[in-house]
């Protein structure tokens, strides 16, 4: 109520803005909306002093057109970004155009400044808004894109593809569909949501994983503690050297020769250990009815 209350006494065109501004842009945009408008005239002779370098035309100039600034950033309807980062974004790019000013091309600095506040708030929309930077021709493109879209819909009373669109919009097809998805929300699988009133939950925990099996994992397990098992029933050497060669318990696969280093035997020595600690593992595999792949 109270943030109501303070926006009536804001310029008409920021009423909208009710409720979702600090107090801190409501009154910005109370002292912008006092600054007189200049005159081509004034215009000119503060633009032939800021090419002289004098700072304070360049204040001057810049504060006169503040509320161009703010209009114009309010026009950007963006959900991602509050109207106080637009309107300092929309500022930043009127200190450019103010730089770039040539009053001698015979237009008010207004209607260049325009381009230059939109560009930079678009720029920062695109920058800030998702986790992929989409350039600001695409995001014009898709502006458009979506107006004329709504636009004839609206008209026909008929849902119009993309390849329509780019026909009427005179664009390659296949383009256009690149700069639309460019523009699709974006979800993290670990961003929290409740769901039907219960527990906070995340995309994580109720996406099925399609190429997961419940039965191979736990089959896989059972394989694994029968495989542990069977090794027990080997003579200690028999089981190292097992261990060694397969790489088990996390430990590192090693050759014939660096596992007869470690015990100051012979490969051939390793080899013929391997072979029988094998042929014992085949022979617990058909007592215990174990998958003989498991003991291969």
């Amino acid at each position: 109520m109270k943030n109501c209350e303070a926006a009536k006494a804001l310029p008409l065109k920021f009423v909208h803005f009710c409720g979702k501004n600090d107090e801190f842009t409501q009154k910005y945009l109370r002292e912008i909306a006092k600054i007189p408008v200049l005159t081509f005239e004034e215009e000119k002779k503060l633009a032939e002093k800021i090419k002289n370098g004098d700072l304070e035309a360049k204040k001057k100039l810049i504060k006169a057109n503040l509320r161009l600034a703010a209009n114009i950033a309010a026009k950007i309807k963006n959900s991602n970004m509050s109207f106080a980062d637009l309107i300092q974004e929309a500022n930043i790019g009127l200190i450019i155009a103010v730089d770039k000013y040539n009053y001698k091309l015979g237009y008010k600095f207004s209607t260049y400044a325009t381009w230059w506040i939109k560009q930079a708030v678009l720029k920062a929309i695109s920058e800030q808004s998702g986790c992929m930077k989409v350039p600001v021709y695409v995001q014009e493109i898709v502006g458009k894109y979506s107006k004329m879209k709504s636009k004839l819909e609206n008209e026909l009373q008929i849902t119009l593809s993309i390849k329509d669109m780019a026909q009427k919009m005179e664009i390659d097809p296949q383009k256009l569909e690149e700069y639309v998805n460019a523009f699709q929300t974006n979800y993290s699988l670990d961003e929290k949501f409740e769901q039907n009133g219960a527990k906070e939950t995340s995309l994580l925990e109720i996406i099925a994983d399609e190429n997961a099996t419940a039965t191979a994992e736990v089959e896989y397990e059972n394989l694994k503690n029968s495989l542990y098992e069977a090794i027990t029933c080997l003579k200690e050497r028999e089981r190292k050297v097992v261990i060694f060669r397969f790489g088990l318990n996390n430990t590192t696969k090693k050759t014939l020769d660096e596992i007869g280093k470690m015990y100051g035997i012979t490969k051939e020595c390793v080899r013929q250990t391997e072979l029988r600690a094998i042929k014992r593992l085949k022979d617990f595999c058909i007592n215990k009815e174990i998958g003989l792949y498991c003991c291969q």
